[in-house]
């Protein structure tokens, strides 16, 4: 049977963990941070892999306007390749 969680995978948490145990470390005198997720895309990967339990409780996600590229209208971008153009 082999598991559901690659080894790069794995790798990956463990490193996520380490990070977020140095973070709180340092945190611990300081005042709360909050860092907006800006892309819709990596907000739904950060919390799809558990991040946000990983990360020590002084640091809080918010989830922010969403990826410039992904909320900027076709019409938009078309107009500003004729203006460029």
């Amino acid at each position: 049977m082999t598991s559901s969680v690659s080894n790069s995978s794995k790798k990956a948490i463990e490193e996520i963990r380490e990070l977020s145990k140095a973070m709180a470390e340092a945190m611990k005198s300081s005042k709360p941070l909050t860092f907006m997720e800006v892309c819709g895309t990596h907000t739904m990967a950060i919390h799809r892999n558990g991040i946000p339990s990983l990360l020590p409780e002084k640091i809080n996600l918010l989830s922010g306007p969403g990826c410039p590229v992904c909320v900027t209208p076709v019409s938009y971008l078309d107009h500003a390749m004729e203006l460029a153009g």
